[in-house]
């Protein structure tokens, strides 16, 4: 039958908002429809509690405070929830619409997962089951059925909360001996005792982990209390005894996960997820095909059909309802006996069996009243003290202690942006947020905010230093170069660049948040005296009261007696009697003269010539041998030399001049 075109809400409009488009699917507490946000105008899923479940207002109550919770929760692999509402009687959830596959289909269609594909498929359930263990919050009903894949391959999770809110209600929804869930994935604890925490969602997700790698439940039955004794009585098997091949990193995953004492489990979603990223990331490529799924595992004497809904919760049966949330009947379980009834509703016991048989619920009422009451009790204490961690005092510490101290408590120390005034020294942590003492959950954040000093200092004692000097000395006390402000004055009796003042003065308090202002002596401007004779560059560096020193040194560009250069340069401030540095040129650099002499004149011209000289000859009574010149030693390129040539190469002294003809 067409169950959309039959369902009087297809069509319908809820809280003025929601149209209802079709229907999506049914399970034991709510269907779930495609619908349309009139308002936001955007399609979303709409899960409508069944009326028979709604007609309890304590139940709705519940219902609506968990839905809060829930939508608190914010978590990428979480399934949102948007709003929440009842209209003519209608309870509902408006939820994120999530478009593609559960994780059923998928593992229908393949058979069974490689191991790395299951873990990380459970990577991210195991990550939404953190955010809600974090959160206070227990899911209790993880399956594969409850994990929807999207058409890009995210894997949320949905369904938080809903199972809680049943099992708190007891009125008109339950019976004695009841309980709700999935008979396949039930923690021995829920099954023996009725108490669930974060470890009973770990339980589920070992069972879940098992069914991905194998393509089966670990443990299968007729009756919903044939498959509870197995998890209350046997051990989940390693699911290398069908897969040879599985490393056992990958076994002690599932193993661990499903002890039936709940304290050698991880204890909650976050510890488990670490264990399965570990062995994640040692995991080799997956190299054997996935296949279909291997035998199911059937314990001696146990049949291995599958349960059907209903032999779960009376209504009527249908295919593929093997694994929905059901109210499991444990009123006539067996648990100690190794075996169990056929319902617990057999009128056929004898008077003395039926005495026995309630003298042993009784027993088992009062241990488990006694379990419960140590289970509350630890589990008050790991709420509210047992699974903090306080924050250490770190103040005062270095950055590196700070963050072992803190690592050691299980938390993590992250650094603030910006540094903050203290009365700790530089660098050392001023304080942290959470502070000391608080308590936080293992994992959580504490920032520590780093010390840069008092804000407030003394004002050191500048007055005669160097400028920059008292720059450097106002930096390294944590003034930025935004609050120091060099103002420079006359001061003819205070050399130039020092200190004369500083405001704040020495010894007062300087806040590092305002200016500080530093008066510097200006001195004497040098002025610019390159390019002039010396004469008048030592004249006017003398009237302004500085000493000139005089250096000399050749130069092709600059004529002698010029200055070439001034040292300090024009511009520079010095104090009085500084001394100026001129460099004066020489000329031209000199050139090595020949000697000449008593060469013959033809031969003398010629070497003079070659070696860059002007050359004037005059001849004695018509002589041809050299016999005097001008100059000797060096002299600049160019320089004229005069050689006197007399007969014989004999200097005549002063006798007068021979005309050379």
């Amino acid at each position: 039958m067409d169950m959309t075109t039959s369902d009087p809400l297809v069509g319908a409009t809820l809280d003025r908002r929601y149209f209802v488009e079709s229907r999506i699917a049914g399970g034991g507490m709510a269907t779930v429809y495609v619908a349309h946000d009139l308002r936001l105008d955007r399609r979303l899923a709409l899960k409508v509690m069944h009326p028979s479940l709604a007609q309890d207002p304590t139940f709705v109550q519940r219902f609506i405070n968990e839905a809060h919770s829930v939508a608190k929760l914010s978590h990428p692999n979480v399934v949102q929830v948007f709003d929440q509402g009842e209209d003519q009687g209608h309870v509902f959830l408006a939820m994120e619409y999530v478009p593609g596959l559960t994780l059923r289909d998928r593992l229908r269609a393949a058979g069974r997962l490689r191991p790395r594909e299951a873990l990380h498929v459970m990577a991210s359930v195991l990550a939404a089951l953190g955010a809600a263990h974090q959160a206070g919050m227990i899911h209790r009903d993880v399956k594969p059925e409850n994990v929807l894949i999207t058409q890009e391959g995210m894997v949320k999770v949905a369904d938080f909360g809903l199972a809680r809110a049943v099992e708190q209600s007891n009125q008109g929804l339950t019976r004695t001996g009841t309980l709700m869930g999935t008979a396949a994935y039930l923690a021995p604890e829920q099954i023996e005792q009725g108490v669930a925490d974060a470890r009973t969602d770990v339980y589920a997700a070992g069972i879940m982990l098992y069914e991905l790698l194998t393509g089966g439940q670990p443990h299968t039955g007729e009756t919903p209390i044939a498959i509870a004794y197995q998890h209350v009585t046997e051990d989940v098997p390693r699911p290398s005894h069908f897969l040879p091949g599985l490393p056992p990193e990958v076994d002690d995953l599932v193993t661990k996960a499903t002890e039936r004492d709940p304290r050698y489990r991880p204890s909650n979603a976050g510890q488990y997820l670490a264990k399965v990223l570990e062995v994640l990331n040692r995991l080799p490529e997956d190299g054997e095909p996935a296949g279909g799924p291997l035998s199911p595992v059937a314990q001696p004497g146990a049949a291995t059909a599958a349960v059907t809904a209903p032999q779960l919760i009376a209504g009527g049966a249908g295919p593929g309802t093997e694994n929905a949330t059901m109210v499991v009947d444990m009123s006539g379980a067996d648990l100690d006996g190794g075996g169990y009834d056929d319902g617990g509703y057999d009128d056929g016991y004898v008077e003395d069996d039926a005495d026995a048989l309630r003298r042993r619920r009784r027993l088992l009422l009062g241990i488990g009243g006694a379990i419960v009451a140590i289970v509350v009790c630890v589990a008050g204490w790991w709420l509210f003290l047992g699974r903090f961690e306080s924050v250490p005092d770190v103040r005062g510490d270095s950055v590196d202690a700070a963050r072992a101290a803190v690592r050691a408590e299980g938390l993590i120390l992250v650094e603030a942006a910006e540094p903050v005034y203290s009365d700790f020294e530089a660098g050392a942590v001023a304080r942290t947020e959470p502070g000391a003492g608080e308590r936080l959950s293992p994992g959580d954040e504490v920032t520590a905010y780093v010390s840069q000093g008092p804000r407030v200092v003394e004002m050191p004692d500048l007055v005669g230093e160097e400028s920059t000097n008292a720059m450097a000395a106002m930096e390294e006390l944590g003034f930025g170069p935004d609050n120091l402000q060099e103002e420079v004055v006359d001061a003819e009796d205070v050399p130039p660049g020092q200190v004369i003042s500083t405001d704040p003065a020495a010894g007062e308090d300087a806040d590092r948040e305002e200016t500080v202002t530093i008066q510097v002596s200006r001195g004497i401007q040098v002025p610019a005296v390159a390019g002039q004779e010396l004469e008048e560059a030592q004249r006017t560096l003398e009237e302004l009261g500085l000493t000139v020193e005089v250096v000399e040194e050749e130069s092709e560009d600059v004529d002698e007696g010029v200055v070439i250069t001034q040292d300090p340069d024009n511009g520079s401030t010095v104090g009085a009697n500084a001394t100026v540095t001129l460099t004066v040129s020489t000329g031209p650099p000199g050139i090595e003269i020949p000697d000449v002499l008593g060469m013959r004149v033809g031969e003398a011209r010629k070497e003079l010539e070659e070696a860059g000289f002007k050359v004037k000859v005059e001849r004695i009574a018509g002589g041809r041998t050299v016999a005097r010149q001008s100059h000797t030693g060096e002299a600049p390129e160019g320089t004229e030399i005069e050689i006197v040539a007399t007969p014989g190469g004999i200097d005549f002294g002063d006798f007068g001049d021979f005309d050379d003809d």
